[in-house]
Parts: C-alpha cells; sequence; structure tokens
C-alpha cells in the first residue's frame, strides 16, 4: 500500500463512514499511520517499574527475582483501541549477570502482534554504589492482520494490498541496552527492532518494523522521613515519526504509597520528511497509584486522560509486580524505588 492510496482511503472513510457495514473508522487511521509513518511500540504509563520490557540490561538489577504483569487499554471503548498485555519475569544470577523474559500481545486495530523475547545482562561494578549493565534480547514476533475487519459494502474501495483473510507472519527480534543504577539513580539507552529494515519484506504485514531508541532517566529524592520524590523521564525515538516524550514525577508516602503522574506529547525533534504535517502532537496527562501491599506484592493503576480529540477515551493501565524473598532475608541491592 503507498502513501497515496492510504490517503485517499482514509480521506474516503472520513467522509463515508456512516455508510460502513463492520468496518472501524479508528482502524483504518491506525493502518494508515502504521503504514506511512512506521509502527511505534506499545506504550506503558508505569514502565518504571518494569523496565525490562524497554530496556534488557534491567535484567537482575533489582538483586532479586520478580515478577510482573500489565495490561494497557488507551482509549478504552473506541473500537480498535491499543491494548496491550505483558507478562515479564528477571532476576540476578550470580553476582554480575541478570536473565530474564517476557511475552507481550499488543493489538492495534485488525493488527495483531505477540512477541516473547529472552534477555541478559552482564554487570558491571564501578563502585561502591554504582553499577553499569549492559543487556542483550531475543525473541520472535509474530504478526496477525484480520482482513475480515476492513470489509464494507462496495469491495472496490478496499486497497488491493490489504488481504481480505486472516493472515499472519513472523519476524526475529533483539534489543540492546545500558543500564547505569545506585540506590536511588538510573538512567538507560536502549535499542529495539536491532534487524529491523535489514532485509525489506514483501508483505503488509512487515514493511513498517523500525528501530526504535529509548532514553530514560529517573532519581528518588528524600524529602523526610515521610515522603520521598521521584522525578523520572522517557523520550521515545524512531527518527521517522514524532518523537513521544514523557515527564513524570512520584510521590511516595511512607515507602508504601506511590503517587505520580505523567505528562506525554510529541515532539519535532527528529522527524522525515515523509511525516505527514498534518499530525498534531498527541498530548495526554496520566495519573498514577501504586501501593505496596506487602514487602513482596505491588499493585499498580494509572488513568489516562488525553488532551485532545480523542478526550472522550479514557485509558486505563494495571500492573501487579511480585518479589520473590531471598532467603535467608537480606536487604536487596537496589530498593524498589525502580
Amino acid at each position: 500500500m503507498n502513501g497515496k492510496n492510504t490517503l485517499v482511503i482514509l480521506q474516503f472513510y472520513v467522509k463515508k463512514f456512516t455508510t460502513m457495514r463492520k468496518i472501524s473508522l479508528f482502524s483504518i487511521i491506525l493502518l494508515a499511520s502504521i503504514q506511512a509513518f512506521s509502527q511505534q511500540n506499545a506504550h506503558y504509563s508505569q514502565y518504571v517499574f518494569n523496565l525490562l520490557v524497554i530496556n534488557p540490561a534491567y535484567a537482575g538489577a533489582k538483586g532479586l527475582v520478580n515478577i510482573n504483569a500489565m495490561y494497557n487499554a488507551q482509549w478504552y471503548g473506541l473500537e480498535g483501541a491499543p491494548k496491550t498485555l505483558t507478562l515479564s519475569a528477571e532476576g540476578p544470577i550470580f553476582n554480575t549477570m541478570g536473565v530474564g523474559i517476557h511475552f507481550m500481545q499488543d493489538e492495534l486495530g485488525a493488527q495483531k502482534q505477540t512477541s516473547v523475547y529472552g534477555s541478559y545482562a552482564y554487570k558491571l561494578r564501578l563502585s561502591q554504589n554504582w553499577r553499569l549493565s549492559l543487556g542483550l534480547s531475543a525473541g520472535i514476533s509474530y504478526f496477525n492482520l484480520d482482513g475480515n475487519k476492513f470489509t464494507v459494502n462496495d469491495e472496490n474501495l478496499i486497497d488491493p494490498s490489504i488481504p481480505k483473510t486472516n493472515v499472519t507472519t513472523s519476524l526475529f527480534d533483539s534489543k540492546f541496552g545500558v543500564f547505569l543504577f545506585s540506590k536511588r539513580f538510573y538512567a538507560g539507552f536502549s535499542i529495539s527492532d536491532l534487524t529491523a529494515n535489514i532485509k525489506s519484506p514483501n508483505d503488509l504485514l512487515t514493511t513498517s518494523q523500525r528501530q526504535h531508541f529509548y532514553l530514560t532517566s529517573g532519581y528518588v529524592i528524600k524529602l523526610n522521613e515521610t515522603f520521598k520524590l521521584k522525578p523520572s523521564f522517557m523520550i521515545k525515538e524512531d527518527l521517522k515519526s514524532l518523537t513521544n516524550i514523557d515527564l513524570s514525577s512520584y510521590v511516595l508516602y511512607k515507602n508504601t504509597i506511590w503517587f505520580g503522574v505523567t505528562y506525554r506529547t510529541g515532539a519535532k525533534i527528529i522527524t522525515s520528511n515523509q511525516l505527514d504535517q498534518s499530525l498534531k502532537f498527541k498530548d495526554a496527562i496520566i495519573f498514577m497509584l501504586d501501593y505496596n501491599a506487602t514487602d513482596n506484592l505491588r499493585i499498580g493503576y494509572s488513568y489516562q486522560y488525553s488532551l485532545n480529540k480523542l478526550n472522550n477515551f479514557y485509558g486505563h493501565e494495571i500492573l501487579v509486580g511480585y518479589y520473590f524473598a531471598k532467603t535467608p532475608k537480606t536487604k536487596m541491592l537496589t530498593p524498589r524505588y525502580f
């Protein structure tokens, strides 16, 4: 599907969507953005408590084994809106290495991506308090496109490159990351889809894969015996579409309850000439609440409110994390600040 055909189809559906029988307008918009401007990786609101999903060097950084589950639903109630489920487990082996595994299923309109990754990290001791971790992740992604969701009254209106049935393909994937951390500070840089665009496949499902670059950092500030403040940020870039920026701040109350807020926006820092200038910044504000129910169990929830034309549809994310205590029980190398 070329950009011109995509634009024509999109304009038609915007004007004539009342004549559709089974199609989701939002699915068409999502498909058009995927093909014309590259596919963005899944968004997470509470990523700071499970950085393994974006940086393999995070494996083993907590100093103990933990498992996490996250479910994110953006613009809940809107047909075809993104939904992402992630399950992960990671922990240290020996004193200098960490391993992890995570599963991800991301649904975006008629497209579904299912991925599984294994991660390995090697930790270098820089000083008594500082560690530098280098990580690599490898896995496979399965892409599914359900052409039945693009059925309309007049079949001639659909671009012939869109399949009319359920089509699946697979793609090898890998990631690399660097993670610098101490007791209260972290900074990470990672790259996903390392092999993207080395070979250009001909099918519709894999042409949009691009490398994504992540830059993250955060710091915990002790305000007093009761409160701690943790500002952080994440920058996500694919060198083609808008740069995604998350600016976040958490307040920790008595080491038990986290209250957080994130401002998410897009910025034209590095963009391709192919970027449609009609695209608007995707601003949103996210409110987060995380509760350390026990020394081992964390429960979190986030609520996303869009500051654009999608403000009638809200986003929700649920996180559950469980930490396996060491035997005999000892103080963690890194407290669960991140």
